[in-house]
């Protein structure tokens, strides 16, 4: 959830928070009383500890520690030009 406070099966959701589901089915039930902003995704699970650090997501501390000098020192590319 991004923006505002819909409910999602019945139960109110707070902005940046994560619903999960864990039935199979055919639908997902959202409904609101004012405008929202949502971000859905699907994957399956890693299974594996997840850490995350800004806009860096790794399985340890030591893998984002990892990250973050590689990106301060370029070995990410360019920054993408957002118009």
């Amino acid at each position: 959830m991004i923006e505002g406070r819909p409910e999602v099966g019945g139960t109110v959701v707070e902005p940046w928070h994560l619903v999960t589901f864990d039935q199979d089915g055919d639908g997902i039930e959202v409904a609101a009383s004012g405008p929202v902003r949502l971000v859905f995704g699907h994957a399956d699970p890693i299974d594996e500890p997840v850490v995350a650090h800004g806009p860096f997501v790794m399985t340890t501390r030591e893998e984002i520690g990892e990250a973050i000098r590689d990106y301060q020192a370029g070995l990410f590319g360019p920054a993408p030009v957002i118009a």
